[in-house]
């Protein structure tokens, strides 16, 4: 990142010191000033520290960091993953203009992948398996890590409508919720789907060998294949595993995990959405797409939520965010976005291998509001360290309490209010005593929805993604590896044989061996 655009700005956040939020506030033409919209999305960022000369100065580094250029080798294709010598084009999923960069035969595996998972996903809404209406399906057990469930949990929480099949996620290798889960189901009545892009990753396998032994207990070899699906990009993999060809939807390798949502993972969340609701929520990802690489930078909703994001953590030195929606439907997110932003931006080593020269990805935490309101907000309003936040707020509901609407609405804006302004001027003074008195100055940015709809959805997800690879450029570093997540299920794989009795299975250096002493004991 640029030491000299460091220092001036930092010169800025002392000069804003001097004014306060409440004051910032009130300043003519703040909200159309610190304010921008797009299609169904409002950004409004009043409430930060910004001023109209710090925020042209963030505009001059995103230029002289060449976001633009950057941007069009994203789009074109180019190999933007450097270390993996290979482009990142979840973009193509959503996006034929993305897609028609790609090669004729590849854009085509695309196309027909799409169509063919969407076609499993109509089937299984209809309560049958692909070709054979008299194949009941009123469950799915949808096996995966990662992205692979957080997107897919999020779009059902978020927009499902159709009440069968019921999805049943299975992530976390411990054994306990699976077992009572299949203790609940029938076999006949069961799709099983598993997502794993290179089909090796122990915890989804695992999970994988048990479920199908399950359905073959009940249903005997051929039956419990029929009912076998698989989302990968390794085939050998999947056929040496036992899933049929016909039943096996590509996932590319220029796909990370992450960014997966948009791809054939989400065939269970298709089945619950529904076609035309799936369709939808990817004409919201291209929209997204569209405004940022079209919109100037000052106009542009991801890249002015990156340059907010670096003044929060390059400049102010903030070292955690929070994301609050207020609708209960996206009480998910947070968990899908911290993947998004700690995986993408939890890097220290720039393009050329060095480490970088500032901090790179916050901590990103959250919890729907109300909720959060009792339990995360007494820090955020008096702690020590200041968190930066996002509120995510809907305008029309699609329930007809209009009270309760306006309650929820009016409780995120008044936190909104309270961060900013804190207590001063809401006594007179003397009257509060030190407990119950906030300093305000905490920032915050507030994203509306006219509606939670598929397209709306689709827009929000797309502009964190974006706005995420931006501050990486600015960084310095690569949004699209994960190194940082392979190391501890390498050595995983060393420990596991000590758990189970070798005692020669991990070296010394470890130093595991007296607490696997200590397991050891109390078995």
């Amino acid at each position: 990142m640029d030491q000299d655009f460091l220092q001036l700005l930092r010169k800025y956040n002392i000069d804003s010191g001097q004014k306060s939020l409440s004051a910032r506030l009130n300043e003519p033409d703040r909200f159309r000033n610190f304010s921008k919209s797009t299609g169904n999305l409002l950004l409004d960022f009043t409430r930060t520290g910004l001023g109209r000369q710090a925020l042209a100065q963030l505009l001059e580094l995103a230029a002289h960091s060449a976001v633009e250029e950057s941007r069009e080798q994203l789009f074109q294709g180019l190999e933007v993953n450097f270390t993996e010598q290979r482009p990142a084009l979840h973009m193509a999923l959503r996006n034929d203009d993305v897609l028609h960069n790609l090669d004729a035969e590849t854009a085509t595996r695309v196309v027909n992948n799409r169509d063919r998972m969407l076609g499993f996903a109509t089937a299984f809404a209809a309560g049958h398996l692909p070709g054979e209406p008299r194949q009941p399906v009123r469950h799915i057990i949808h096996i995966g890590m990662g992205g692979s469930v957080l997107g897919p949990r999020l779009l059902i929480e978020a927009l499902g409508r159709n009440p069968s099949p019921q999805v049943h996620f299975l992530s976390s290798v411990d054994a306990h919720f699976r077992q009572r889960l299949l203790a609940d189901l029938e076999p006949a009545e069961t799709v099983v789907v598993i997502a794993t892009k290179s089909f090796t990753t122990s915890e989804t396998l695992l999970h994988a060998r048990r479920v199908v032994q399950w359905l073959k207990m009940g249903l005997g070899h051929n039956g419990a294949v029929e009912r076998l699906f698989a989302i990968s990009g390794n085939m050998a993999a999947v056929e040496a595993f036992g899933v049929p060809r016909a039943n096996t939807l590509y996932l590319p390798d220029w796909v990370g995990g992450r960014y997966s949502v948009w791809s054939a993972v989400s065939l269970a969340a298709a089945a619950v959405m529904g076609e035309g609701a799936f369709r939808q929520f990817l004409r919201g990802g291209a929209a997204m797409d569209r405004h940022f690489q079209t919109a100037p930078l000052a106009d542009n909703l991801p890249v002015l939520m990156a340059l907010t994001g670096i003044w929060h953590r390059n400049i102010c030195a903030y070292p955690a965010q929070a994301v609050i929606p207020y609708d209960q439907r996206l009480r998910t997110l947070s968990a899908y976005l911290q993947q998004l932003v700690m995986e993408s931006g939890g890097k220290s080593v720039d393009r050329e291998g060095q480490p970088v020269n500032c901090d790179t990805a916050p901590v990103l935490l959250g919890e729907p509001g109300t909720d959060a309101q009792h339990s995360l907000f007494q820090m955020f309003h008096q702690g020590t360290a200041i968190v930066p936040l996002q509120f995510i707020g809907v305008i029309h509901p699609h329930h007809d309490d209009v009270e309760a609407h306006a309650e929820l609405l009016a409780n995120m804006l008044a936190q909104a209010t309270a961060l900013a302004t804190g207590t001063a001027g809401l006594q007179p003074p003397g009257k509060l005593d030190a407990h119950r008195q906030m300093p305000g100055g905490r920032p915050s940015e507030i994203i509306l929805m006219d509606e939670l709809t598929p397209s709306s959805l689709g827009q929000l997800l797309a502009l964190y993604e974006h706005k995420v690879f931006i501050e990486n450029v600015i960084w310095g570093t690569n949004p699209f590896d994960q190194f940082g997540v392979e190391l501890g299920k390498e050595l995983a794989k060393n420990i596991q044989p000590a758990l189970q009795g070798d005692p020669n299975a991990i070296p010394e250096s470890y130093g595991l061996n007296a607490i696997l002493d200590y397991i050891q004991s109390r078995k």
